[in-house]
Protein backbone atom coordinates (compact mmCIF):
# COMPACT_ATOMS: atom_id res chain seq x y z
CA UNK A 1 0.00 0.00 0.00
CA UNK A 2 1.70 3.54 -1.15
CA UNK A 3 2.22 6.13 0.89
CA UNK A 4 0.26 9.33 0.18
CA UNK A 5 2.82 12.57 0.52
CA UNK A 6 0.70 15.48 1.57
CA UNK A 7 1.98 18.47 -0.66
CA UNK A 8 1.69 21.51 1.76
CA UNK A 9 2.07 24.55 0.69
CA UNK A 10 3.97 27.78 1.93
CA UNK A 11 1.77 29.99 4.25
CA UNK A 12 3.15 33.09 5.18
CA UNK A 13 0.46 33.29 8.18
CA UNK A 14 0.92 29.73 9.13
CA UNK A 15 3.01 30.92 12.00
CA UNK A 16 -0.66 32.41 13.57
CA UNK A 17 -2.07 28.73 13.39
CA UNK A 18 0.51 26.69 14.32
CA UNK A 19 2.76 28.10 16.71
CA UNK A 20 5.47 25.16 16.42
CA UNK A 21 6.44 26.90 13.67
CA UNK A 22 8.01 30.06 15.52
CA UNK A 23 11.38 29.78 16.50
CA UNK A 24 12.09 30.59 20.47
CA UNK A 25 8.10 29.62 21.02
CA UNK A 26 8.77 26.10 22.82
CA UNK A 27 11.54 27.67 24.47
CA UNK A 28 9.19 30.35 25.95
CA UNK A 29 6.32 28.58 26.68
CA UNK A 30 7.95 26.34 29.10
CA UNK A 31 9.99 28.00 30.71
CA UNK A 32 7.08 30.87 31.30
CA UNK A 33 4.75 27.87 32.35
CA UNK A 34 7.17 26.56 34.86
CA UNK A 35 7.90 29.41 36.59
CA UNK A 36 4.61 31.02 36.89
CA UNK A 37 3.30 27.73 38.30
CA UNK A 38 5.94 27.46 40.50
CA UNK A 39 6.08 30.91 41.78
CA UNK A 40 2.07 30.82 41.72
CA UNK A 41 1.88 27.63 44.56
CA UNK A 42 5.28 29.24 46.36
CA UNK A 43 2.84 32.35 46.84
CA UNK A 44 -0.32 30.48 47.70
CA UNK A 45 2.13 28.50 49.98
CA UNK A 46 3.21 31.60 52.06
CA UNK A 47 0.06 33.88 52.07
CA UNK A 48 -2.82 31.57 51.61
CA UNK A 49 -4.86 34.12 49.18
CA UNK A 50 -5.56 32.06 45.90
CA UNK A 51 -6.08 35.64 43.76
CA UNK A 52 -2.58 37.11 44.75
CA UNK A 53 -0.94 34.03 44.21
CA UNK A 54 -2.59 34.00 40.77
CA UNK A 55 -1.21 37.28 39.93
CA UNK A 56 1.91 36.54 41.62
CA UNK A 57 2.01 33.47 39.04
CA UNK A 58 0.70 35.53 36.11
CA UNK A 59 3.32 38.08 36.39
CA UNK A 60 6.31 35.94 36.91
CA UNK A 61 4.94 34.06 34.03
CA UNK A 62 4.52 37.20 31.69
CA UNK A 63 7.97 38.69 33.19
CA UNK A 64 10.42 35.32 32.08
CA UNK A 65 8.09 34.82 28.95
CA UNK A 66 9.44 38.06 27.67
CA UNK A 67 13.10 37.60 28.86
CA UNK A 68 13.39 34.63 27.42
CA UNK A 69 12.20 35.24 24.11
CA UNK A 70 14.55 38.68 24.10
CA UNK A 71 17.38 36.43 24.44
CA UNK A 72 16.30 33.48 22.36
CA UNK A 73 15.74 35.71 19.87
CA UNK A 74 18.89 37.16 20.26
CA UNK A 75 21.17 33.81 20.32
CA UNK A 76 18.82 33.41 17.00
CA UNK A 77 19.87 35.98 15.00
CA UNK A 78 23.64 35.91 16.23
CA UNK A 79 23.37 32.34 15.12
CA UNK A 80 22.07 33.46 11.44
CA UNK A 81 24.89 35.64 11.46
CA UNK A 82 27.71 32.95 11.90
CA UNK A 83 26.38 30.95 9.58
CA UNK A 84 25.93 33.27 7.04
CA UNK A 85 29.90 34.38 7.35
CA UNK A 86 30.54 30.72 7.76
CA UNK A 87 29.22 30.65 4.07
CA UNK A 88 30.46 33.46 2.85
CA UNK A 89 34.48 32.11 4.01
CA UNK A 90 34.04 28.65 2.84
CA UNK A 91 32.69 30.66 -0.69
CA UNK A 92 35.74 32.52 -0.66
CA UNK A 93 37.75 29.37 0.12
CA UNK A 94 36.41 27.41 -2.25
CA UNK A 95 36.70 30.10 -5.13
CA UNK A 96 40.59 30.37 -3.98
CA UNK A 97 40.87 26.19 -4.35
CA UNK A 98 39.45 26.06 -7.46
CA UNK A 99 41.52 28.71 -8.76
CA UNK A 100 44.67 26.63 -7.52
CA UNK A 101 43.58 23.98 -8.64
CA UNK A 102 43.21 25.34 -12.24
CA UNK A 103 46.40 26.39 -12.16
CA UNK A 104 48.13 23.17 -11.13
CA UNK A 105 45.98 21.10 -13.97
CA UNK A 106 47.88 24.03 -16.26
CA UNK A 107 51.19 22.95 -15.12
CA UNK A 108 50.69 19.29 -14.60
CA UNK A 109 48.65 18.95 -17.87
CA UNK A 110 49.84 16.02 -20.64
CA UNK A 111 50.11 18.88 -23.23
CA UNK A 112 52.61 21.01 -21.47
CA UNK A 113 54.72 18.62 -20.85
CA UNK A 114 55.61 17.97 -24.80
Amino acid sequence: MPEEKKETKYNPYGFLYDIRLIPCMRNTLLNATGTGIALGVHSFYRHRIPMNATLTGLKAAMAVSVITWVTCRLNFHHRNKQIVEIMKNQDKYLEKRRGKSKSLEKVDSPDNAK
